[in-house]
C-alpha cells in the first residue's frame, strides 16, 4: 500500500514540475525533447498574441553597452505591460557574440524573461553560440527556466542533434491544437548558415504525424533567425504589397530556396518570422500564399534605423487571418 501511494506521489510531483502555469491562463507542458504544448484560456474567442523580439545582442563587452542592455529590458517589459501578449518569441541573437561570462549572461536572460510571467520561446541566432559558450551550454541554463521553451531532436550526421522544436497551441482545454509553432535553429557556422535537409526531414515527419493524429492539417507558423532567399525576392517584387520598411538587402546566407519549397509542399505553413537584418521590418504574402515577415529590432545596443521595439503577432482561433504590427514602447508613461 505504501509503495502504491509513493508511486502516486511521484507521478504528481513529476506532473507539477513538468508544467508551468501563469495567472491560471497559460500552461506549458513538455511532451518530448522536441515537442511542447501550451494551453491558453481564450473563452472570449480573442486571438492568440505573440510578441516577437529579435536581435537584442545582450552582453557586449564594449564599454558602456551594459547600460543599453538594461534599457533593452525596460523597453521589452513596457511592451509586455502594454500589449499583454500570451507569449514571447525570441528569434535569435539574444546574446552578443562576445560573452566571456556566458553562464551569468544566460542566467540573467532567464531571470528577466521569467519575470514577465508568460511562456517565452527561444530560437538560436548566428551570434548566440559564439564566444565559447555554445548551444548546449545555453540550453543547460535555459532548462532551469520556469517559462522558457527550447527543444532539440536527434539527427544522423556529425551534428548529432539540432535545436528545432514544435509547440502545439491548445485553447480552452481542447486536445487538438489550433496552431503549431515550428522553431528552427537556422545556423551559425560556415556551411551551416541555413535550415538544412536533416531539419526539413524532421519538419515533414512532425507535420505528417500531426495529420495522422488529427486527420487534418493544423495551421502553422515558423520562427527562426536567418531569413530565406524568398525575402529578397519579396523585397524586389514591386507587384506584391508590403508593409513596414526595407532599408538593406536580405542576408539569407546559405539558403537556396529548399526551405520555402518544403513549406509549400507540406502545405501547413502560413507565415514565417525571422530576424538577422537590423534594417528590415517589412512583411508581405509571397507566391504560394505564405506570409514572410521580419521582426522589429529590439536591442538598444544593436545598430538600428528606428527606436527598438517588437512585432505583435495575432493568431486567430476562429479561422481568421494572421495579423501583425510593428510596435514600440511609450517610455514616457
Amino acid at each position: 500500500m505504501i509503495t502504491k501511494y509513493l508511486k502516486v506521489l511521484c507521478v504528481l510531483v513529476l506532473f507539477i514540475f513538468s508544467c508551468s502555469t501563469v495567472n491560471g491562463q497559460r500552461t506549458i507542458n513538455k511532451e518530448d525533447s522536441d515537442r511542447y504544448s501550451i494551453e491558453i484560456n481564450k473563452e472570449d474567442g480573442s486571438p492568440i498574441t505573440i510578441l516577437q523580439v529579435t536581435d537584442l545582442h545582450l552582453g557586449s563587452i564594449d564599454e558602456g553597452k551594459w547600460k543599453r542592455d538594461l534599457e533593452t529590458c525596460r523597453r521589452i517589459k513596457k511592451l509586455v505591460e502594454t500589449h499583454n501578449p500570451d507569449m514571447i518569441a525570441i528569434t535569435g541573437d539574444l546574446f552578443d557574440g562576445n560573452k566571456p561570462h556566458g553562464a551569468l549572461l544566460a542566467s540573467y536572460a532567464v531571470n528577466f524573461f521569467d519575470s514577465l510571467e508568460r511562456p517565452w520561446l527561444f530560437m538560436f541566432g548566428n551570434h548566440d553560440p559564439e564566444g565559447g559558450f555554445g548551444r548546449a551550454a545555453i540550453a543547460e541554463v535555459f532548462a532551469e527556466s520556469r517559462w522558457g521553451v527550447l527543444g532539440k531532436h536527434a539527427v544522423n550526421n556529425e551534428w548529432k542533434e539540432k535545436y528545432d522544436y514544435v509547440v502545439d497551441i491548445l485553447v480552452n482545454g481542447e486536445k487538438k491544437p489550433v496552431w503549431q509553432i515550428f522553431g528552427f535553429d537556422s545556423g551559425a557556422e560556415k556551411g551551416n548558415k541555413s535550415i538544412k535537409e536533416d531539419q526539413l526531414i524532421w519538419y515533414r515527419d512532425i507535420s505528417n504525424n500531426t495529420v495522422d493524429t488529427y486527420k487534418e492539417k493544423i495551421r502553422a507558423i515558423s520562427m527562426f533567425h536567418i531569413p530565406l532567399i524568398e525575402f529578397q525576392y519579396l523585397q524586389d517584387d514591386d507587384s506584391i504589397k508590403k508593409q513596414g520598411y526595407n532599408e538593406e538587402k536580405v542576408y539569407y546566407e546559405e539558403d537556396d530556396g529548399s526551405v520555402y519549397k518544403t513549406f509549400l509542399d507540406v502545405g501547413n505553413m502560413e507565415a514565417v518570422f525571422c530576424g538577422h537584418d537590423h534594417y528590415n521590418n517589412y512583411w508581405g504574402t509571397y507566391k504560394g500564399g505564405i506570409i514572410l515577415a521580419y521582426g522589429f529590432i529590439s536591442g538598444v545596443a544593436t545598430k538600428y534605423a528606428w527606436p527598438p521595439g517588437g512585432k505583435l503577432i495575432t493568431l486567430p482561433v476562429d479561422g481568421g487571418k494572421i495579423t501583425m504590427e510593428n510596435v514600440t514602447p511609450n517610455m514616457t508613461q
